[in-house]
C-alpha cells in the first residue's frame, strides 16, 4: 500500500488517502489515482518510516515544493517555558541552551542521573521523564555558543514549529518580527533560556572550547559522545548583512559570548 497526502490551496495537508499497490505503481500513477478517486486536487506521496520528504505526513503539515520535504504546520511561537534546568544530586543544575551541546549532555545527564539507557537521541527524546524545572539549585551552569553560530545550526536541524522551509534570508525576515520570549527554544536567545536575570551565582562555559570542563564539572562522563551533530551540507552561508540583522536581533547574546569567550 502507499499513502498519499491531500493538499490545499495553501500546500497544508486535508486528509492521507491510502492506495493499494497495484494502483500505485509509482508515484504518478498513485497521484492520478487519487485525483481520478477525490476529482481533481494536489497530492503528494508521504512515507510511513520518514525515509523520504523529512517527516511521515500528519493533518496540518505544510508541503514545500521546493526542498520537497513536509513540516509541522503549526508555527505559532508560544513557549512559555523559556528558563529550563535539570537539578542533579551533586548539587550542580543544568541550563539547557538549545543547539549548544543540548543532546549530549541531556543524553548524558538521562543515563548518569536518571537511570535511562540509551541518551544517545535529540534533546526533547533525552528529557522525556527527567524532571525540568525553571528555578536552579545549587550551583548552575551553562553553555554560551557564538549566537550566529548557534542560528546556522539552528536553521540547519529543520526543527519544527518555525517556518524552516523559508530561504534562509525570508526566514531571517520572519525571525526578527517575532516575540523573544516565546520563540522556539532552538531560536530563543540564549539570556532568555537562561532566564531573566540570571541566577547570580550560574557559572558559564564557552561551547567552542569548554565542553568537557563543563562535563566534569556536572559530574558526567568524559571523553564526550558527539550526538546530533548538524548536517553540514544544510549549513547557509550568510551575507554580511544577514550576519549583522542577526547580531543586533540576538545582541544580548552577543555580548554574552563576548564576555564568556574573553574568560
Amino acid at each position: 500500500m502507499a499513502i498519499f497526502a491531500q493538499l490545499d490551496v495553501n500546500n497544508l495537508v486535508t486528509d492521507l488517502i491510502v492506495v493499494a499497490d497495484a494502483e500505485a505503481v509509482n508515484e504518478q500513477s498513485g497521484i492520478n489515482f487519487c485525483q481520478s478517486f477525490c476529482g481533481g486536487g494536489d497530492f503528494v506521496q508521504t512515507f510511513q518510516d520518514a525515509s523520504k520528504r523529512r517527516k511521515y505526513a500528519s493533518v496540518g503539515d505544510y508541503y514545500d515544493y521546493a526542498t520537497d520535504a513536509f513540516y509541522r504546520g503549526d508555527i505559532t511561537q508560544n513557549n512559555t517555558t523559556p528558563s529550563r534546568y535539570i537539578n542533579l544530586p551533586n548539587n550542580t543544575s543544568y541550563c539547557i541552551t538549545f543547539r549548544s551541546a543540548s543532546s549530549t549532555f541531556t543524553g548524558l545527564i538521562a543515563t548518569t542521573y536518571f537511570g535511562k539507557e540509551n541518551g544517545n537521541n535529540q534533546s526533547v527524546v533525552n528529557l522525556i521523564g527527567v524532571p525540568i524545572t525553571s528555578t536552579p539549585v545549587g550551583t548552575p551552569y551553562a553553555i554560551i555558543r557564538d549566537p550566529v553560530d548557534r542560528f546556522v545550526s539552528s536553521y540547519a536541524l529543520q526543527t519544527g514549529g518555525v517556518p524552516c522551509w523559508l530561504p534562509v534570508d525570508q526566514f531571517i525576515a520572519w525571525l526578527v518580527q517575532q516575540d523573544k520570549t516565546k520563540l522556539n527554544p532552538h531560536f530563543m536567545p540564549q539570556v532568555n533560556l537562561v532566564g531573566i536575570p540570571a541566577p547570580s551565582n550560574i557559572v558559564y562555559f564557552d561551547f567552542a572550547k569548554d565542553l568537557t570542563l563543563m562535563a566534569v564539572a556536572l559530574g558526567l562522563p568524559t571523553p564526550l559522545p558527539s550526538v546530533n551533530v548538524t548536517d553540514t551540507t544544510k549549513k547557509p552561508t550568510l551575507t554580511a548583512d544577514q550576519i549583522a540583522t542577526l547580531q543586533n536581533f540576538y545582541a544580548d547574546d552577543v555580548a554574552l559570548y563576548k564576555q564568556v569567550s574573553a574568560s
